[in-house]
């Protein structure tokens, strides 16, 4: 095999772009629609339902630093590489959903649904702020899957995808609002003959949306505000709920996908293990983010006041 056509089997890539939308769905979500030539190639061979990809966004007033080889291209350790750069041209890196991947007569967009969250006074939060900002033409730096990298023999999950129901017929769905893009793009990509229930703790009942399935999945929102509850409490209850009175080998046909703040998707894990007989193998949880951590999951660094 040619240099060149070895380098591009790493499945990631650098991608340039810029918003070309900006919609406020929620109080607490707000979508940004993505479009640019680079995206052409951006993607995976059948449905995005959780692809993840990565932002790179600046330090406010500075430029980024390139990242990658000339095209994009990057190669295994690039984020060990990355965080090796000073500051601020290195900027800051958030994982996030991808909504929707859309063709149209233009050329390839891309949805990505931000939660738009209060900053504490002295706090920084470079991807809300960064989204609340952004207007048509704010350009964007997206590390994502390259469909010219991808392979059959290329596992789903180096291209950014977890989700992997492995033939179960009954699912279970449980995030809070981060999770929500996530889930919602799952619901929409079910088949028909698949049941099972979806819990979606957001801040208020104005978060809220229709999702549209053809599966017979059970959607139920639990909007945190009007019943006082704390981070994680509902959706924690509603799994418990769900599953009260369930023989210990009742997860076992079942697979269940759960993100949510960290502290929560180990106690809901915790509890469908051991309490329901849910096969860990066979299943996800992630931490998307870490209470009192900036950044995404296990990459989170504790939150210090903004000098």
């Amino acid at each position: 095999m040619a240099p060149a056509a070895s380098a591009r089997t790493y499945p990631l890539r650098v991608f340039d772009a810029a918003v070309v939308e900006v919609r406020d769905l929620s109080p607490h979500f707000r979508r940004l629609t993505f479009a640019g030539p680079a995206l052409a190639t951006f993607g995976v061979p059948g449905p995005t339902v959780d692809l993840r990809i990565k932002l790179l966004l600046p330090t406010p007033g500075h430029p980024l630093t390139t990242l990658g080889s000339s095209g994009g291209q990057l190669q295994e350790g690039w984020y060990q590489e990355w965080l090796r750069r000073d500051q601020p041209g290195r900027g800051f890196i958030r994982s996030y959903t991808v909504r929707a991947l859309r063709d149209t007569p233009q050329g390839r967009v891309l949805d990505v649904d931000f939660v738009i969250h209060p900053v504490e006074p002295g706090q920084h939060a470079p991807a809300s702020e960064w989204a609340q900002a952004a207007v048509p033409g704010t350009p964007v730096v997206l590390i994502g899957p390259d469909l010219t990298a991808l392979t059959p023999e290329t596992p789903s999950s180096e291209a950014g995808i977890r989700w992997d129901p492995q033939g179960a017929a009954h699912v279970l769905l449980a995030g809070d609002e981060t999770a929500v893009p996530a889930i919602s793009s799952i619901l929409e990509n079910l088949p028909p003959g698949m049941d099972g229930h979806a819990f979606l703790e957001v801040p208020e009942t104005y978060d809220a949306c229709t999702v549209t399935t053809a599966s017979s999945v059970r959607v139920t929102w639990l909007p945190r505000k009007e019943s006082g509850a704390g981070l994680g409490q509902l959706l924690n209850e509603a799994v418990r709920a769900l599953t009260a009175g369930l023989p210990l080998d009742a997860g076992a046909e079942t697979y269940a996908w759960v993100a949510a703040e960290a502290s929560v998707v180990r106690e809901i894990r915790r509890h469908l293990v051991q309490a329901v007989g849910l096969d860990p193998k066979r299943s996800e949880f992630r931490g998307y983010w870490s209470l009192g951590k900036a950044g995404s999951g296990a990459n989170g660094t504790p939150i210090v006041p903004a000098s």
